[in-house]
């Protein structure tokens, strides 16, 4: 299709500096030549000189594994197109031919013009040739006469190919060259073929080398590991193993030397083709001879007849991911305490949520123990032995949180770690996560857990494969969800995908009769942190104080209450001098005119217990008018109508609502709940 003598004035037309007509030249060799061009290769006049003897020996020996495998190769090759006209040569990964076979009508010839062991055939010094140009491309290629740069060589034909190293860099180049009336299309085929050829046994040899390394220390290491190791072989039998997979089997070692490794491995778990293919830390189960336990598989191929199997039983497994993180799932049902019929109604539904894989949401006021009914109906379920892994997203930065939820791969950002890192969810496999204070995710993080409950899967940070999971997901908040996504705080589908299953856990007000008995539990937990470890009694009088306060912190408030009375009891008796001023001090709302809970625009309570002022910010009204029988607000409905001019004000806005009061803004949600007011009303 090219024409010789088109391509010849194409060259003169590159040496002019004019432009080459289109389609005469191939754009393989059209890409070389401006290549060159804009290189600054002269076109005539280049330096040949080739290398010293003993310039040209210390490259051998530096290249050892390409000389020795390839030079013995090449010999072989040689005898077999012994007198066809041809030059063998093999060059270096810089271009420097390092060896050159030929017959005798040639040599002379490729020696007047330096084509000879010791010279350098690179692109940057030689222009398009069979070499140079191959080693710039990584491809075989037959540069055919005029195509050469240099018009010198035009009577030749050149056809090279790379030698390709394990590492995916180029070794070096196999070339066969002769005068081009005598070469046709195909040597570039023969030549490709050999340096293929060379390639593999070169990755043979790297091979065989690690093999030959592995077998050298494989006792010690496999003895020394701490986990069950086996090696096997091609056909999946079992050749090596340590001592730690006969424990875990429970089988004398002449059992196993030689089984199939699927005489073990349950094939419903895991297919050959996956296990050939390389797992690592995959759930598999074990067959019924070994009692259908679960481990966790990892298998890497050594070497093209050899695999190396490790397995690790989930517990142990499941021990140092909770070990590591911190988080152990070390409560059950038996630890609640209280005996009201609120929290028995409540334990009773956690208990029909651990009887299923639903997703749960467990709402309740900061205290009321959010994560111990998580870590209970996790502990009460079929994955009691699984992960179980507990993220409190209010505390993670929101830069953070999808990289801490979903990991992340290799240079995935700024400060991410090297080998890349998992994610709560990866951890929790086959377990439950359990995300407190989940209204603190950001709405990006929420479109990404959202696609995580759809899909069952999660992507890493930067990876471009998603990963499947199982996971058990139970979400915790202490704000009103509705009242968030109404307020557009909380995207409404994440919602209904983690409002499977709610429960919500009722306030210690709301189950005063159970102060009593975790009062007195908790004093006999911290008995023990004192010197006598003497048991303190609970007056009936602090008792009295304990069952009117209103606990805002809920349990966790009251444990700190019974704590610091332990230490401070100076007889065992705990009193109400035992206890803080604020409890001693706090009198009901039906008592007085005085009202708990509240911010500043309404009446408080003196330490005295005498009435102050409200505090009224501008645009709220503190007038209350009279009701038509006479009889004065009570404090609630004082409180009713002050929230809903502070709505009105602020045309339904939570937030500035709250702000206005002068409380939070989980505090007013829980007033809108108790006066039944819809805030929605109010917007327009």
């Amino acid at each position: 299709m090219y024409s010789q003598e088109e391509i010849r004035k194409a060259r003169e037309c590159l040496r002019n500096g004019l432009p080459i007509p289109e389609g005469v030249v191939r754009p393989l060799i059209l890409s070389s030549w401006l290549r060159c061009r804009k290189n600054g290769v002269p076109m005539e006049g280049v330096d040949k000189t080739p290398l010293s003897d003993t310039a040209l020996q210390q490259r051998i020996l530096a290249r050892p594994v390409l000389c020795n495998i390839a030079f013995s190769y090449l010999e072989e090759l040689y005898t077999h197109i012994q007198g066809s006209g041809f030059l063998l040569s093999l060059s270096d990964e810089e271009g420097y031919i390092l060896f050159m076979r030929g017959d005798e009508n040639l040599k002379k010839y490729s020696e007047d013009t330096l084509f000879v062991a010791g010279a350098n055939r690179s692109e940057e010094r030689f222009g398009t040739n069979g070499v140079g140009t191959v080693l710039t491309t990584g491809q075989p290629l037959q540069v055919y006469g005029n195509e050469h740069y240099f018009e010198v060589h035009s009577d030749w034909a050149c056809s090279g190919a790379p030698i390709i190293l394990s590492s995916g860099r180029i070794g070096g180049v196999v070339c066969l060259s002769g005068m081009a009336e005598n070469v046709s299309a195909h040597t570039v085929g023969l030549v490709a073929a050999a340096a293929d050829a060379i390639s593999r046994q070169i990755h043979l040899k790297e091979l065989l080398d690690q093999q030959s390394l592995l077998t050298e220390k494989l006792d010690l290491i496999i003895e020394t590991f701490p986990n069950s190791v086996a090696l096997l072989n091609q056909d999946l039998h079992i050749t090596t193993f340590n001592h730690c997979l006969t424990d875990l089997l429970q089988i004398p070692a002449e059992q196993l030397q030689k089984r199939p490794v699927f005489d073990l491995i349950d094939k419903n778990t895991l297919s050959e083709s996956a296990f050939r293919n390389g797992i690592q830390d995959k759930a598999v189960q074990l067959t019924d001879e070994f009692h259908h336990q679960f481990v966790s598989l990892s298998v890497k191929k050594a070497n093209p007849l050899e695999y190396v199997m490790q397995l690790v039983p989930l517990s142990v497994l499941h021990q140092r991911v909770n070990h590591i993180l911190g988080n152990d799932a070390h409560f059950s049902f038996q630890d609640i305490i209280g005996e009201s019929p609120q929290i028995r109604d409540t334990i009773k539904l956690a208990q029909i949520a651990a009887t299923n894989d639903a997703t749960v949401l467990l709402q309740g006021e900061s205290g009321t123990g959010k994560e111990l009914f998580a870590q209970s109906i996790h502990n009460a379920s079929a994955r009691r032995n699984n992960p179980f892994i507990a993220v409190n997203c209010g505390a993670i930065p929101k830069t953070l949180i999808e990289s801490e939820l979903f990991g992340y791969e290799s240079g995935s950002f700024t400060g991410a770690r090297k080998e890349g890192a998992a994610g709560k969810f990866e951890l929790a496999d086959g377990g439950t996560i359990f995300l407190d204070e989940i209204d603190g995710m950001s709405f990006e993080t929420q479109v990404a857990l959202l696609r995580v409950l759809q899909n069952r899967e999660v992507q890493r940070i930067g990876a471009r494969k998603s990963k499947r999971i199982n996971v058990r997901i139970i979400s915790a908040s202490n704000q009103n969800l509705e009242h968030l996504v109404s307020d557009h705080q909380f995207r409404q589908d994440l919602y209904f995908r983690l409002n499977v299953f709610n429960i919500k856990i009722p306030s210690l007000r709301e189950r005063g009769e159970d102060i009593r008995i975790l009062s007195e539990f908790f004093l006999v937990k911290y008995a023990a942190n004192t010197g006598s470890g003497r048991v303190a009694t609970l007056s009936e009088d602090a008792l009295s104080l304990l069952l009117r306060y209103p606990w805002e912190g809920n349990v966790r408030q009251l444990e700190n209450v019974m704590e610091r009375a332990v230490y401070i009891t100076p007889d065992g008796w705990i009193t109400p001098a035992c206890l803080p001023r604020e409890i001693q001090e706090y009198v009901p709302a039906q008592d007085t005119s005085a009202y708990f809970g509240i911010g500043n625009i309404f009446t408080r309570t003196t330490p005295a217990g005498r009435q102050s002022a409200p505090a009224t910010p501008d645009g709220i009204s503190d007038n209350v008018s009279q009701p038509e029988d006479g009889k004065p607000f009570s404090i609630q409905e004082r409180e009713n109508h002050q929230i809903q001019e502070a709505l009105s004000f602020t045309h339904g806005n939570i937030r500035e609502a709250a702000g206005l009061l002068g409380i939070s803004r989980r505090t007013l949600y829980r007033k809108l709940e108790l006066y039944h007011i819809d805030y929605n009303q109010y917007r327009g």
